[in-house]
């Protein structure tokens, strides 16, 4: 495939702050997200590129150019700063020329966008979905809503900049309407392919991998819509077509009740709980798979449809968890939403060159570089 150069970002100098409450690998999608959009911006911008979190001991790697500050949580659910973490987001914040602010309806973001208007600085905020009522009512719904009549509208209509990952996105968030926005969907790195295909098959599943091997790799929550891969699995199997499903990934709340479907259906033996892994073992799961599955009731801008494309994996995902792209350019496959779908588009025989295709997708429209430069211009638009 055919190198490209990376765009120059303006000779301007900024300093950045990103601000999130946890970049830790365990919190999936956003997390990764996050790290490729702060790793590209600090290889490309002259300026500076800080970020503000809580540590984790799980966290993707930044860079040596990324300055690092600390900070303390009182509490993990609603992430509230620790009243001392507070003076030192303070002391960050006067510093930046700009403040990027990941996610939303918690104590850290609230804090951070208070603490940027404060000081005069531009504050942008990235979403990523979490303002789109359908994500809204998903975790804590009435929480949001009394915050949201208390003050986050109006802290909202504070905010300087929104980026959204989808124009859907921008059109369906709570409270964006009229402000100024940028749209810039999610990048991602391509790995090292390693091992064949079938060595890493063989490798991962043993004697399982004369089945066909389902991967599911992200996490285990509710919305993730994994139920319908359970019930897909059974059609398989009644079809007598030898098959398993590995979920891959922390719990999210939703392993048990997965667990319990599978018993009723008889199929536990067949559906397989993992946990998490990262970084060069989870992509060696993607790309053994016989297929990776997403079937969630809700995607924003799917990081994990992106790095089972580039990481070589076959992607089949129902409607609404990948964008029309990788279809078009057939390095994905989408079926309706329904368990008959899902059983019928993996009984499949995939094209000889799809993985191939996959990371070729990845490669041409999803590179971070291009990504990072225009971010830098959505910030200088704003100042």
């Amino acid at each position: 495939m055919k190198h490209q150069s990376a765009p120059q970002a303006s000779a301007r100098v900024l300093n950045v702050l990103h601000a999130i409450p946890s970049i830790a690998l365990h919190h999936g999608g956003p997390s990764q997200s996050v790290a490729g959009l702060i790793t590209a911006m600090s290889n490309c911008a002259p300026g500076k590129v800080g970020l503000i979190c809580g540590r984790d001991r799980q966290e993707p790697d930044l860079g040596a150019r990324v300055n690092r500050h600390d900070m303390r949580h009182v509490n993990r659910r609603f992430w509230c700063p620790a009243p001392g973490a507070i003076v030192r987001m303070a002391q960050v914040v006067r510093c930046a020329d700009v403040v990027h602010v990941h996610s939303y309806w918690n104590g850290f973001a609230s804090v951070m966008i208070a603490l940027a208007r404060r000081a005069g600085k531009p504050a942008v905020l990235s979403p990523r979905g979490s303002l789109q009522r359908q994500a809204m009512a998903q975790s804590s719904g009435r929480a949001k809503a009394v915050f949201a009549a208390l003050g986050g509208r109006r802290q909202l209509a504070g905010v300087s900049g929104f980026h959204f990952q989808t124009k859907a996105e921008a059109k369906a968030s709570f409270g964006t309407l009229g402000r100024p926005s940028v749209i810039i969907d999610n990048g991602v790195d391509l790995p090292a392919l390693g091992s064949p295909q079938a060595a890493l098959r063989s490798q991962l599943f043993g004697q399982a991998a004369r089945e066909k091997n389902l991967v599911f790799l992200g996490r285990i929550a509710r919305i993730k819509g994994i139920d319908l891969q359970v019930r897909a699995l059974s059609l398989l199997l009644d079809r007598g077509v030898a098959a398993r499903l590995h979920l891959v990934g922390p719990d999210g709340g939703d392993t048990a009740r997965l667990q319990n479907l599978a018993d009723d259906l008889g199929i536990a033996d067949r559906v397989h709980c993992h946990g998490p892994v990262y970084s060069e073992i989870k992509h060696q799961w993607l790309r053994a798979a016989d297929a990776v599955v997403m079937s969630s009731e809700f995607e924003n801008n799917s990081n994990a449809a992106l790095e089972a494309m580039a990481a070589g994996g076959l992607l089949i995902a129902t409607e609404g968890s990948i964008t029309d792209g990788p279809v078009q350019a057939r390095a994905a496959l989408r079926a309706p939403r329904t368990a008959e779908a899902l059983a019928q588009a993996l009984t499949q025989p995939p094209a000889p060159d799809k993985r191939e295709k996959a990371r070729a997708y990845v490669q041409s429209h999803h590179g971070w570089a291009p990504r990072a430069v225009r971010m830098l211009e959505f910030y200088e638009s704003l100042l």
